[in-house]
């Protein structure tokens, strides 16, 4: 479980890394992928339908239909998915879950988290699908999840 991005926005991201090593052009079909990962179908379909909205996936209908990437991995950075799945305020929100909490009144963690955040932020506006999906090459194993 990801300690900063929703179940959805996990999901995305793992469901983009499998169609980043689907040969270009060809179309994964939504239960290979869901059986691949380990994710409801019903639940992932609605998550590729959010990324198909961005253009971030491409959704192609009929015998040969299925779901690929709508854009050149090059193209898309993780900002990309994690905002078409999570929204811009992503990381607004208190650590620790405290609705008061911000600079004029920070809870005890706030400074600590306030320059993770630059850190994450730079790193998921800097890194793109082609980047991540080689790093990944040699890691596989992490996209499978265990039945």
């Amino acid at each position: 479980m990801s300690l900063i991005f929703s179940k959805s926005c996990e999901y995305a991201l793992q469901a983009i890394l499998y169609l980043a090593r689907q040969p270009q052009g060809e179309p994964a079909l939504l239960r290979e992928i869901s059986d691949s990962l380990n994710i409801p179908h019903h639940f992932l379909n609605k998550v590729l339908q959010t990324l198909t909205r961005d253009e971030i996936v491409a959704s192609f209908k009929g015998s040969n239909g299925g779901f690929a990437l709508g854009r050149s991995p090059k193209e898309i950075t993780l900002s990309d998915i994690v905002r078409a799945v999570d929204g811009e305020s992503f990381l607004d929100h208190c650590v620790l879950g405290f609705p008061a909490c911000g600079d004029k009144n920070p809870c005890p963690v706030h400074p600590q988290w306030k320059r993770a955040k630059v850190v994450i932020q730079d790193m998921i506006h800097r890194k793109t699908l082609f980047e991540l999906s080689k790093e990944l090459d040699p890691k596989l194993e992490l996209l499978q999840q265990p039945k």
